[in-house]
């Protein structure tokens, strides 16, 4: 009977697996496959976070590596705290990487770019995201997003549309502003793309009516990034880099195919 629902299930999934893409380099390497998502969980309060924060902080104004990266602070947003608890993040501060392809601390110097340098190597589904974003008014933004399908399947993903603050309204235990602050989600659904073809998702987003009734009304315009990232829906099992609490060592990682991000 086991046997025969792991048939099922998998003839049920097969039609939605898409064309994995790799592209190879000369030297039998898979050149950068896609742009990088990356996610940082600090706090306001915690003596470690300022240090990681500058060092992602730098590491994407370096220009090295193609990726982008939204700070989620736990304790000033309950948006971001509900991406934590998805994420099972107990320790802080912590970088997920395309969605929890990969997570590492800021215990070594190196951590954070070898993960995102690990993550640009990796196969990923022949899928892409554009994402635009225009200013409508005083705390109103106009979103919209582009998932085209260049796989020979239809894609099932999760779309997440990031709304973040460059220069954040909330300062780390150094006294210093965050960087890149996670503030709401103007889209997160599911979305298909069928074989070859482009779906489209829009939304405008009022930062004094965001999710759940919270209040980000403030925002000025030249401060605020836009970041789409999408990612297969079918879970993978994601490890945290820790043994306790054993409740939090793994969560329902979304790998993510592709990023992209603009500012206005």
């Amino acid at each position: 009977m086991k046997k025969t629902v792991v048939i099922m299930a998998i003839l049920i999934i097969a039609p939605f697996i898409t064309n994995i893409n790799a592209t190879f380099s000369e030297n039998g390497k898979i050149a950068q496959s896609h742009t990088v998502m990356a996610e940082l969980g600090a706090v306001s309060w915690c003596p470690h976070c300022p240090a990681g924060s500058e060092k992602m902080y730098s590491l994407f104004n370096s220009g090295k590596h193609d990726f982008y990266y939204v700070t989620l602070v736990y304790d000033k947003n309950p948006l971001a705290q509900d991406r934590g608890k998805w994420l099972n993040d107990v320790y802080i501060p912590m970088l997920y990487v395309d969605g929890g392809y990969r997570v590492a601390d800021n215990s070594n110097e190196d951590n954070f770019e070898n993960v995102i340098s690990e993550a640009e190597q990796r196969a990923v589904h022949a899928v892409s995201v554009e994402v635009s974003a225009k200013w409508v008014g005083e705390d109103e933004i106009e979103v919209g997003a582009n998932v085209t399908n260049e796989g020979s399947k239809p894609y099932i993903g999760h779309l997440r549309v990031y709304v973040a603050e460059i220069t954040s309204r909330w300062n780390d235990e150094a006294g210093l502003p965050f960087h890149y602050a996670f503030l709401d989600f103007a889209i997160n659904n599911y979305i298909v793309a069928m074989p070859h073809k482009t779906t489209h998702a829009a939304a405008t987003w009022n930062a004094a009516h965001a999710s759940k009734g919270l209040d980000f009304s403030g925002i000025q315009q030249g401060n605020i990034m836009v970041v789409a990232s999408i990612a297969h829906w079918m879970p993978h099992l994601g490890k945290n880099p820790w043994e306790q609490p054993v409740w939090s060592t793994v969560f329902p990682a979304q790998f993510v195919d592709d990023a992209d991000g603009v500012a206005i």
